[in-house]
């Protein structure tokens, strides 16, 4: 665990009036996961996942739209079967690499795929997830740190969300990418999010949307 220095004279007051109440769990799946996400065969969609514990991973498996949060730090609790993981707005994998392509759209990639307009990357051309930190405790932001723990995170993906947190409240900017991943059995699949707020709470932040597909599937 590590301490990050930060300024914080412009998010003293704001943080002033923050309360975060944190409900972690991993007994698997939610309770009621039609609540959290929504989805369907065609689109593959997920709808608001919540991913707003600074102090776990949610992992998601894509084929049985399993939803799983787990305490960061006990690698022994994620389940056996997953795809993606997300932390706040941090992404890892479950051994596929990643790589950001210029479309704002599946079904775009996808035609221009089949037209032969588009061509997929080489196999070197995606990034693997790698050792690197995550945020665990914003509230120490008033004493002028973050509290930062080491977890493996997927540095394409993460892109997906850009957090100025330079003023308060952040500026949040997507990049609206379509971002492909590739399995290990050489699977393709594209990836596109959508949101990152909830508007049944009122717009509350970290609450995470998007919609997949598959690409190509392996030889």
């Amino acid at each position: 665990m590590e301490r990050r220095v930060f300024d914080n004279r412009l998010h003293r007051r704001w943080w002033l009036g923050l309360l975060l109440v944190v409900v972690a769990s991993c007994d698997g799946i939610y309770d009621d996961p039609a609540e959290r996400w929504d989805s369907d065969d065609d689109a593959h969609t997920f709808s608001w996942v919540d991913a707003t514990s600074y102090t776990d991973w949610v992992y998601i498996d894509l084929t049985t739209h399993t939803v799983t949060a787990c305490p960061y730090d006990d690698s022994l609790a994620q389940p056996v079967s997953w795809h993606i993981a997300l932390h706040r707005y941090d992404v890892r994998t479950n051994g596929m690499a990643a790589f950001e392509t210029d479309y704002t759209s599946l079904a775009t990639l996808q035609y221009n795929l089949q037209e032969g307009r588009f061509e997929l990357p080489v196999e070197e051309a995606f990034e693997a997830d790698v050792a690197d930190s995550i945020i665990i405790d914003m509230s120490t932001m008033m004493d002028g740190y973050l509290t930062r723990a080491p977890s493996l995170r997927n540095s394409v993906l993460s892109r997906w969300l850009d957090v100025d947190m330079r003023s308060m409240p952040p500026i949040y900017t997507p990049s609206g990418r379509v971002y492909l991943l590739r399995t290990a059995d050489g699977t393709t699949l594209s990836l596109l999010f959508t949101g990152f707020t909830n508007p049944r709470l009122h717009g509350a932040k970290g609450w995470i949307s998007f919609v997949f597909d598959t690409v190509a599937r392996a030889d």
